[in-house]
């Protein structure tokens, strides 16, 4: 009688931790996944959640003149979110866009290519992408806390790494161009 006490107050405890870690923020919980990289000043701009207990957490790090932008992928399993795999690229001195290539193939079964960056140029509207066969897309624009803008595209097939960024202003003006 002891014993089955004993395995069903342990089944107990064990099951209420995992409900427990269940129920946790996801997004205080990936934050801690992303910063557990500790890179100097991180912080997060976005998280996009894909497919089923994964997502791409966009984030800055790094001081001026040597500021980050880059991607963190996370996927959540019994014990909480973990970082899986990532990437980051210095902020760009001559251009008014980052422009930074990520394959999702290997970590995603439905999405193929990720183009990101920061935007430099308050006069920047938006961000189109033409790929390979020449699609044009646009990209999602976001911002963070403060106000500063970022960029990013997410495809299922579409070929980006031959991209061309296109920046415009809101009245269709070229302010920025990077070819591939």
């Amino acid at each position: 009688m002891k014993i089955i006490i004993f395995y069903t107050i342990a089944i107990l405890l064990i099951a209420s931790y995992f409900l427990n870690i269940g129920l946790k923020d996801n997004d205080k919980e990936i934050e801690k996944a992303v910063l557990s990289l500790h890179q100097p000043m991180a912080k997060i701009v976005h998280i996009e959640a894909l497919e089923n207990k994964k997502a791409i957490v966009f984030y800055e790090w790094g001081t001026a003149p040597d500021d980050y932008f880059g991607i963190a992928i996370v996927k959540k399993n019994l014990f909480g979110w973990h970082f899986m795999n990532g990437s980051t690229s210095l902020s760009p001195k001559k251009h008014k866009i980052g422009w930074t290539f990520f394959d999702l193939k290997r970590d995603f079964s439905n999405y193929t290519d990720l183009l990101y960056g920061k935007i430099l140029d308050a006069e920047i509207a938006d961000v189109l992408v033409n790929a390979n066969g020449g699609k044009q897309i646009s990209a999602k624009i976001i911002s963070d806390i403060n106000n500063d803008r970022y960029w990013f595209l997410i495809t299922d097939g579409v070929t980006l790494m031959s991209s061309t960024v296109t920046a415009r202003s809101q009245t269709g003006k070229i302010i920025d161009q990077i070819p591939r």
